[in-house]
């Protein structure tokens, strides 16, 4: 078929025009300010009519009776935005324009950290938003408006919270306790523990749920359930607070990433999808993936873009010049010409840059999923799986300022992978697909004259001493020679410049370059206030929802809300 003889141009969408245009993708529509509260987080409701064909593997899109109330359900909150802020849940419907209801919280000064939709299998037409006030987990029904489900399990305040996609009664939360807990909504509250015989006990162990246990008193009330945890310790969990998860789209898999600057991939217990008769906790300790060798500091999110490609972002890498001296230190830094960019288009603003995103490939997942085969049981890989893997392989990799107080990607079947990241007034979108590979380094065996040069003959290995050498042969003194004696030489310093000189000077990786300038993306822009406040705050967190039609940021007190123009 000839293209060039279609009379209709073949439809390019806006990330992947070759021409940026001079408008935007997306244009401010709304712009809503709260007096007295405090936006930190926002989740978009993220299904449509269409989804019950992907949901729990498209059994419940066999059921007639479901489909056609799904839909109904699907419109009504088609479009509506939970938002978490101080003493209270917020939800705004229809992308604002209609009446907006909150619940507030027994306390009027506690924070909601992470909020996120979520359906329980046994009442698929009631949709539920799942949000967390330290590390206490609670369950909101949107159509009774009432709370019907308070959980709690972490050692510590919960850090990020996520949503299976495909099975929406499955949601985790990492913690600052270490570890990682998966819970199911379709399950009540364990209100006895239920926990496992230790050696040489002959009771239950009372570990409790530092250890993946159920603790001694009621897990919670209403409806949901701890089924695993994700232990951290040094057998092969997380080794300090973790900041960050994400399901596999289409594996039994999660990917974890905390401040031990350790990126980990999990198996999803099998007991997690076929729940037991009496409620125990699947306990895992040993991921089939770790790495602290992507990162050099905290790794604050992990995204998955396709079965064995990820993504992940760092914060910045503090560096110290001399071990000796603690306050000897400085934050890493790339290339020189952001200064002056950054300068230009957001003045006012800390320049310095040492966020790391890292575009990887985990190159092991044939072997634990091969493809047309079913997955063995009992999976658990090698030591050299989960202490400090090298299974992966780095594709792109670029440095943000450190100015970057969120990173969001979108990732669709039918959309390229969007970074939003949002600085100041303004959120940068780039399409992932177009980064570039980064520069591989130079390895010293690519010139042989860089060995050449480095090459040394030792003397006393088949080479005579040169003519005019103060060095007295074998069998010879200083005074036979006619030179003079010399004191006998330090063996410690034999031992040091025989290691100078057999060092290899290796030369220095390639510098990752500024995001900001490699790849050009798009600049969404607040805009004219419209009647709002008069000093607009900057935006702190954004996402996009609606199959990629809107944008949604928070900032203080102030709710944006961009539509995309196409």
């Amino acid at each position: 078929m000839d293209i060039s003889r279609l009379d209709t141009p073949l439809y390019v969408p806006w990330y992947r025009k070759p021409e940026r245009p001079e408008t935007p993708p997306y244009t401010i529509s709304t712009l809503l300010t709260s007096t007295g509260a405090q936006f930190k987080c926002t989740a978009c409701f993220p299904w449509a009519p269409e989804s019950l064909d992907i949901l729990w593997d498209g059994h419940a899109a066999h059921q007639p009776e479901l489909i056609s109330s799904w839909k109904i359900t699907a419109k009504k909150w088609m479009g509506a935005i939970a938002v978490g802020g101080k003493g209270r849940l917020f939800v705004f419907p229809k992308l604002a324009t209609g009446r907006p209801f909150s619940v507030a919280l027994t306390e009027p000064n506690m924070q909601i950290d992470n909020v996120a939709w979520a359906i329980s299998s046994n009442s698929p037409l009631d949709p539920l938003i799942v949000f967390t006030v330290t590390s206490v987990i609670l369950i909101f029904n949107v159509n009774s408006r009432s709370i019907v489900g308070q959980l709690r399990g972490h050692g510590g305040p919960i850090t990020s919270l996520s949503v299976h996609p495909a099975q929406p009664n499955l949601f985790c939360t990492t913690s600052r306790d270490f570890t990682t807990r998966i819970y199911d909504l379709a399950l009540e509250p364990v209100q006895v523990p239920n926990n496992p015989h230790w050696l040489p006990l002959l009771e239950p162990s009372l570990a409790g749920p530092a250890h993946g246990l159920h603790m001694c008193e009621p897990e919670g009330q209403g409806i949901g359930q701890c089924v695993a945890v994700l232990a951290g310790g040094r057998s092969g969990g997380h080794k300090a607070t973790v900041l960050c998860s994400a399901f596999h789209p289409s594996q039994p898999l999660i990917a974890t990433g905390g401040v031990d600057r350790a990126v980990k991939i999990w198996r999803i217990p099998p007991a997690v999808f076929s729940p037991p008769d009496e409620p125990r906790i699947a306990r895992e300790d040993k991921p089939l993936f770790s790495t602290d060798l992507l990162h050099k500091a905290r790794v604050e999110s992990v995204y998955w873009l396709a079965d064995d490609i990820l993504v992940s972002r760092s914060a910045e890498a503090l560096m110290r010049k001399n071990p000796d001296i603690v306050q000897d230190i400085y934050y890493e830094e790339g290339t020189g010409s952001i200064l002056v960019y950054l300068h230009l288009a957001w003045p006012g603003y800390i320049t310095r840059e040492g966020i790391t995103a890292v575009v990887w490939q985990w190159l092991s997942l044939n072997r634990f999923f091969p493809p047309g085969k079913v997955p063995q049981k009992v999976m658990r890989g090698t030591a050299s799986d989960y202490r400090n893997s090298e299974s992966f392989k780095v594709l792109s990799a670029y440095h943000l300022p450190m100015t970057t107080p969120d990173f969001h990607v979108y990732r669709s079947i039918t959309h390229d992978p969007i970074l939003l990241i949002p600085i100041g007034k303004t959120i940068r979108l780039f399409n992932i697909s177009q980064f570039r590979p980064r520069t591989p380094p130079k390895f010293p065996g690519d010139d042989l004259a860089y060995l050449t040069d480095r090459m040394q003959l030792q003397e006393g290995e088949g080479q005579s001493p040169t003519q005019g050498s103060s060095r007295p042969r074998a069998g010879e003194d200083a005074e036979t020679t006619g030179g003079p004696r010399d004191d006998a030489e330090d063996p410690e310093d034999t031992v040091a410049d025989s290691q100078k000189a057999a060092t290899t000077n290796y030369p220095l990786p390639a510098p990752l370059a500024f995001l900001f300038e490699a790849i050009e993306g798009w600049n969404i822009d607040v805009g004219p206030s419209r009647g709002g406040p008069t000093e607009i705050p900057d935006i702190a967190a954004c996402e996009v929802g609606c199959d990629g039609g809107v944008i949604v940021g928070t900032g203080d007190d102030t709710l944006f809300i961009w539509q995309l123009q196409e």
